[in-house]
Parts: C-alpha cells; sequence; structure tokens
C-alpha cells in the first residue's frame, strides 16, 4: 500500500516512458510554460491597467457630456464632444431605455471597468451596449423627457493589442514545436538505429550495413559497439575454428587407438579402454555439433508450425505417441538450420528419457511466440535444472536412461535460442507429469 501511495506521488509515474515524448516534453514545456508566464504578467499588469484607464476616461468624458447638457445649447454641446471626446451626442425625445445584451467577452474583459465607474458617478438610470462587428460603444442615458444617446468607438475602452498579442505568442510556439518535433525525432533515430542493431548482434545476425549517425555522442557510441562486436566476433570465430581443429585431430589418434587395441590379450582392459575411447568420440562428436549449431547463418523468415510439424514426422516414424497442437500457423525471423536443429535436440531428449508420451505444442503471447515440448518421463529435480544447459553435464540416473549423450544438446538447444534474443526453461509438466521444456522466442 505505502509503494502505491509513493509511486502515486512520483512525478517519473506520470511521464511517457518513450525518448520521443521525454525530449518532446523537455523542449516543448519549457516554451508553453514561458508563454503562458509572459501572457498572465501581460494580462495582470498591461491589459488590466490600460483597460481601467481606458475605462476612467471614457466614463469621464460621458459625465462631462452629462454636466454640460445643462449648461451648454445642444449643438454646441454636440459640436464640443465630437472635437474633443470623439463622440456623436444625438438627444431622443420621448424614447425610453431598451437594454440590450452584450457579449459575456466584452462584459468580462473591458465593459465591466465601465460599468464600475459608470455607476459609482452617474445618477441617472443607463444602458451600455457595444458592437463589435461595427466597432461602435453606445450609452443611453434616460431623462424624464427622453434619452440621451452617446456613441463612441469601442477602441475607447476595449483593446485589440491583447488579442494580437495572445495570436502572436499562440502562433509563435506553434512555429517552434513545428522545429523541434523533427529535429527530436531525427535524434531518436539515430538512438533507434542503435538499439535495433545490438538487438540484431544479440540474436547473431549480420550488421554489417550499420553506419553510425545522429550526435556526436550517439555517433562514438555506435563506434565503440562496432569494435567491441567486431572483437567478440572474431575471438568467437577463432575460438570456434580453433577447438573445431583440435576436435578433427583428436580423432585420428583415437583411431589409432582403437585399432591397437584390437591386439590387446586383456580382455577386460581392452572392452573398459574401447569404451572410454567411445565416450570421448562421442564428445568430439557433440562439440563438432555444437560448433556447427553456433556458425554463422542468415535469418529468415520461418513457418514454425510447419517447421516443427515435419521435424516430428522424421524423428517419430510411427513408433512414439506424439502429440501436437497449435491453433494457427505462427511465423518467426529465425536462422532455419540452427533453429531446426535445436528443435530436434529437444524432441529427440524426449523420446530418450520420456516413456514414448510426448506433447508439442506452439502458442502466442503478446509480442512472444512459446514451444512447449513436454515429456511422462521421470523429469529433473527443480535443483538441477540450471546444471543442465552446462557443457557435459549428465544427469541419467534421473532420467533413467541408459544410453544418453555427452550432455551438450542443451548447451547447443541454450546458445541457439539466446542466439535469437529468447531464453529456455526447464519447468514440470503438470499434462504428463514429466519434463517441460519451454522456449520462448520474440516475434519482433
Amino acid at each position: 500500500m505505502n509503494k502505491n501511495i509513493k509511486k502515486f506521488f512520483e512525478i517519473r509515474t506520470y511521464f511517457p516512458k518513450g525518448i520521443t515524448a521525454r525530449m518532446l516534453i523537455l523542449i516543448i514545456l519549457p516554451i508553453v510554460l514561458s508563454q503562458i508566464l509572459t501572457g498572465y504578467i501581460f494580462y495582470r499588469r498591461h491589459w488590466q491597467t490600460i483597460s481601467n484607464q481606458n475605462a476612467i476616461s471614457f466614463a469621464g468624458n460621458v459625465l462631462t457630456v452629462v454636466d454640460l447638457k445643462s449648461t451648454e445649447k445642444f449643438e454646441e454641446l454636440q459640436q464640443m464632444a465630437k472635437k474633443n471626446f470623439m463622440m456623436d451626442v444625438e438627444w431622443e425625445s420621448g424614447e425610453q431605455i431598451q437594454k440590450r445584451r452584450n457579449s459575456k467577452r466584452l462584459e468580462k474583459l473591458s465593459l465591466k471597468y465601465v460599468y464600475k465607474f459608470l455607476n459609482q458617478n452617474l445618477k441617472l438610470p443607463y444602458s451600455l451596449s457595444a458592437d463589435e462587428n461595427k466597432n461602435s460603444l453606445n450609452i443611453k442615458i434616460q431623462y424624464p423627457n427622453g434619452l440621451l444617446s452617446i456613441s463612441s468607438s469601442l477602441k475607447s475602452v476595449f483593446s485589440k493589442t491583447f488579442y494580437i498579442f495572445f495570436l502572436w505568442m499562440i502562433g509563435s510556439c506553434l512555429i517552434f514545436i513545428s522545429i523541434a518535433v523533427p529535429f527530436a525525432k531525427s535524434q531518436v533515430n539515430a538512438i533507434k538505429n542503435l538499439t535495433r542493431v545490438i538487438g540484431l548482434a544479440g540474436r547473431g545476425e549480420d550488421i554489417d550495413g550499420y553506419v553510425p549517425s545522429g550526435p556526436l555522442q550517439i555517433r562514438q557510441a555506435g563506434s565503440a559497439f562496432l569494435k567491441t562486436y567486431t572483437r567478440i566476433h572474431r575471438y568467437i570465430k577463432s575460438r570456434t575454428n580453433m577447438l573445431s581443429g583440435i576436435s578433427h585431430d583428436l580423432k585420428t589418434p583415437l583411431t589409432r587407438m582403437k585399432l591397437e587395441l584390437e591386439f590387446c590379450d586383456d580382455k577386460n582392459l581392452q572392452f573398459a579402454l574401447l569404451n572410454d575411447i567411445e565416450d570421448m568420440e562421442k564428445m568430439i562428436d557433440s562439440y563438432l555439433s555444437f560448433a556447427k549449431g553456433i556458425a554463422p547463418e542468415n535469418s529468415v523468415k520461418l513457418n514454425i508450425t510447419k517447421t516443427i510439424q515435419n521435424l516430428i514426422r522424421k524423428l517419430n516414424k510411427g513408433k512414439y505417441d506424439i502429440s501436437f497442437e497449435s491453433k494457427k500457423e505462427f511465423f518467426a525471423v529465425v536462422r532455419p538450420l540452427a533453429f531446426e536443429r535445436a528443435i530436434s535436440n529437444v524432441i529427440t531428449n524426449a523420446i530418450r528419457y520420456g516413456k514414448k508420451k510426448i506433447s508439442v505444442s506452439v502458442k502466442k503471447e503478446s509480442d512472444k511466440l512459446y514451444i512447449l515440448i513436454e515429456d511422462n518421463g521421470n523429469g529433473i529435480p527443480e535443483d538441477r535444472r540450471d546444471e543442465m544447459f552446462k557443457p557435459f553435464a549428465r544427469l541419467d540416473k534421473s532420467r533413467n536412461s541408459k544410453t544418453g549423450g555427452v550432455g551438450l544438446g542443451l548447451s547447443i538447444v541454450q546458445e541457439v535460442i539466446h542466439q535469437h534474443g529468447g531464453e529456455i526453461k526447464l519447468l514440470s509438466s503438470e499434462k504428463l507429469g514429466g519434463l517441460k521444456v519451454q522456449i520462448e522466442l520474440p516475434l519482433k
């Protein structure tokens, strides 16, 4: 519960996970916040001050006209108002005030200041109406015998600078964002490309076409990765070639030893030594198979379902009870020969160590493909399962086999699956009661 509360108040919980979105936030957020802050300061300091001053000026002009009406001739009042205040003054005899509604925006932004000063100083009933389309502001003041109508420009109390300022502010913000988004994407694409290439290298695929690009630091990281990849690839290749050569060379003296043992008079000694030599030959053959399994090979999009079905037909030959289940055909990018060799090794182990009943199934969950191979043998103790992936590890007693291999089968399978970016696990089979081998392959 405490962890959930802590997570709720952590800012990073609400941040996007992708680097593109995070970079855009780092670029755009300061721009937006600075524009909002500038707009707020402008509204509070500039707009309100100007609106207040305009309202005082307009209200003062109206009050002056009202005061002069009782002392000046009306024609002279009209001329003075036109000349000094840029107001049109008319008299409507016998008319009554008809109130008109103004837009809420004008009422809230500018007219509220005019109302404030008129209400404080004008003792006569009045109505105030504004027309943005005609750019006019009209005030009608009620007298006992008629209406005094005063018209002026709406600009006298309402400044459109406010809108121009905010339109420019929003427009400039959008311009900056339109420049920032492609720039951020171009920088992120270099990182994505490097990530993709690292993934390909992790699966043992070819990366010869990769050229570091993007910002200096990413190019440096890409160059460092290529150098490291080349060194590791060269080391693995030289090690594999060296050990393969040694394994081939060892076959010659082993064959010679077998021939010499044929002339040995001590049959017990001959039998024991021949068994040791055969074990050594098995180890050498297994290592050569292992080296073959990790050899470079181009990846292709393979029909996993049909490939496993074909392997089952080749290995079964009508001797075993092997069931296969797959709701539909699944495809994955794999190295065909290595993948077939790995699956063949697992099924062969199930045939060898099980009791002739095997279940193979293929299913998809999220963006991963799962291959499950189960048997009804004695299984492998949970505390010994990790050990079985080590080269030359054997557990024949627990699997009830007298003719097991030399213990490189699962090592080969694990190496191949890891090269494909997948995982392999040894579990207990709930369906058949023996061992369940779970192979997990990425679909992306």
